[in-house]
C-alpha cells in the first residue's frame, strides 16, 4: 500500500549521524511474528482453504457430475487467492527490509528508494485481490440465494438491488485505493503519499473496504432468511437453515478483527503492513472456506441418513446379512423405470399343500408360485437435501389426506 511510501519518506530523512541498531525493537506484529513465521501463516491458511475448496468441487461433481454457477465463482475466488498467496511470497524480503528500516535495525543505502517502491508494486495488486477474493465468494452465495428467492417477485427485486450495491461498493474499493495519493501516480513514487490527508485517506481505504464488505455480507444473508417463517418446515429445519444462511456471520466476524488489527492510529504509516499481511490471508481463506461449506454439509446429512438406514436394515426381516432359502434378488437400473432409480426383483418361491384336498398322507402334492416385487429408489431425490431442495420442499408444504374408505 501507500502506507510504505510514507515510512520511505521517513527513513530517507534520518540524519547521517544515524547509527542502525540490529537489536533495536520492532513495532507492530513484527515483535512476535518472523519472516519465516508470516510464510508459514499465509501458506497454511491458503492449503487449509484449497483443501476445502477441493472437497467442495469433488463433492458437487460426484453428486451432479458437472458444475454449478457457484462452483464456478468458487474456482474463480481460488485463483484469486493462489495469485495473492504468490505475491505476498515474493513480497516478504522488500516487507521486512521495510519492516526493519522504520525500527531502526538498519539504516537507508541506496538501494532503498528502489527496495521501498518496488513493495508498493507487490500490495497494489494484493489488495485487488484481496477484495476480488471476497466478492468472489459473494457472488458465490448470491447465484445461490437467487434459486431461492426466484419465486419471490418482491425478494427477486431486492436480489438485483443488493448486486448492483456489491457490484458499487467492489468499484468503490479500487477507486478509493487508486485516489488515496495526490496525484494518483505518486502511489508508487518513495515519499510521494506521506502527507496527513494522505495517511489519512489510507485508514479510510481500510474502514470503507471492511464497512462495505459487513454490509453487503448481512444484506446477501438476509435474502435467504427472509423466506424462512413461510415455510412449512418443523422447527428443528429452519434453525438449520438459518445456520447455514448465516455462515457469511465468520466473515463479517474476521473483518471486524482485521480491521481493529491493521489501523494503528499512533503509527505514521497509518497501517501495520505485517498486519495487513496476516489478517488479508486469514481473512480470504476464511471466505473461501466458509464458501465451501454449504455442499459439504449436504454430504453430511447424506453420510447420517445411510448410516442411519443401514442401521434399520440389519435389523428388518430381509436385511442385507442374508438371503432366506427360496428367495433370489436382483437390482438393475433399467426395465423402464427413470434413469436414476434402482429396481429390486424379488422371487419368492411358496409352497401350498394339497395334500388335504387329494387325502394324500404320503409324499404330498405341492405347487410352486413364484412372484415378483419390484422396488423403486430414486437416487436424484436423496441428493435434494441442500438448501434449495429443503426450500423446495417447504414451499409445496403438506398435502392434505383423503380416507374415502
Amino acid at each position: 500500500m501507500s502506507a510504505t511510501t510514507t515510512a520511505a519518506a521517513a527513513a530517507a530523512a534520518t540524519p547521517p549521524a544515524f547509527v542502525a541498531s540490529p537489536d533495536a525493537p520492532l513495532a507492530g506484529a513484527a515483535r512476535s511474528i518472523s519472516e519465516s513465521g508470516l510464510l508459514v501463516i499465509v501458506w497454511v491458511c491458503f492449503s487449509v482453504a484449497t483443501l476445502f475448496a477441493t472437497l467442495r468441487l469433488t463433492v458437487r461433481f460426484r453428486g451432479n457430475r458437472f458444475f454449478l454457477a457457484d462452483d464456478y465463482w468458487i474456482m474463480f475466488a481460488w485463483l484469486a487467492l493462489l495469485t495473492m498467496t504468490i505475491l505476498q511470497t515474493i513480497q516478504m524480503p522488500s516487507l521486512w527490509y521495510l519492516t526493519y528500516l522504520r525500527a531502526g535495525r538498519m539504516g537507508p543505502d541506496e538501494t532503498t528508494v528502489y527496495r521501498v517502491e518496488q513493495l508498493t508494486r507487490w500490495q497494489f495488486p494484493i489488495i485487488k485481490l484481496f477484495w476480488t477474493t471476497l466478492w468472489s465468494i459473494k457472488a458465490s452465495f448470491m447465484t445461490v440465494f437467487f434459486r431461492l428467492v426466484k419465486p419471490f417477485p418482491i425478494l427477486r427485486r431486492l436480489w438485483y438491488c443488493v448486486a448492483v450495491f456489491a457490484a458499487i461498493a467492489y468499484i468503490g474499493c479500487w477507486l478509493s485505493s487508486a485516489l488515496t495519493c495526490n496525484p494518483p501516480g505518486n502511489y508508487f513514487k518513495a515519499g510521494g503519499c506521506d502527507s496527513p490527508r494522505e495517511i489519512w485517506n489510507q485508514r479510510f481505504n481500510v474502514v470503507y473496504s471492511t464497512t462495505v464488505d459487513i454490509t453487503t455480507d448481512l444484506m446477501i444473508m438476509a435474502l435467504p432468511i427472509s423466506i424462512l417463517p413461510s415455510l412449512q418446515l418443523d422447527k428443528r429445519r429452519k434453525i438449520g437453515l438459518g445456520v447455514a444462511f448465516s455462515l457469511g456471520a465468520i466473515i463479517i466476524t474476521v473483518a471486524v478483527v482485521r480491521m481493529t488489527q491493521v489501523i494503528k492510529p499512533d503509527d505514521i504509516a497509518g497501517v501495520d503492513l505485517i498486519e495487513l499481511a496476516i489478517w488479508g490471508a486469514v481473512e480470504t481463506s476464511t471466505a473461501v472456506i466458509v464458501g465451501s461449506l454449504p455442499p459439504l454439509k449436504a454430504l453430511l446429512s447424506r453420510g447420517v441418513k445411510k448410516y442411519h438406514g443401514s442401521s434399520r436394515k440389519k435389523g428388518s426381516r430381509y436385511g442385507t446379512g442374508g438371503t432366506p432359502h427360496g428367495m433370489t434378488a436382483s437390482r438393475s437400473h433399467g426395465d423402464g423405470y427413470e434413469p436414476n432409480s434402482v429396481s429390486r426383483t424379488v422371487m419368492v418361491a411358496e409352497s401350498i399343500p394339497l395334500d388335504t384336498m387329494h387325502n394324500q398322507r404320503e409324499g404330498g402334492i405341492f405347487v410352486q408360485r413364484s412372484y415378483q416385487t419390484t422396488v423403486e429408489f430414486d437416487e436424484a431425490s436423496s441428493r435434494e437435501d441442500d438448501e434449495v431442495g429443503i426450500i423446495k420442499k417447504g414451499r409445496q408444504g403438506r398435502v392434505p389426506y383423503n380416507n374415502d374408505s
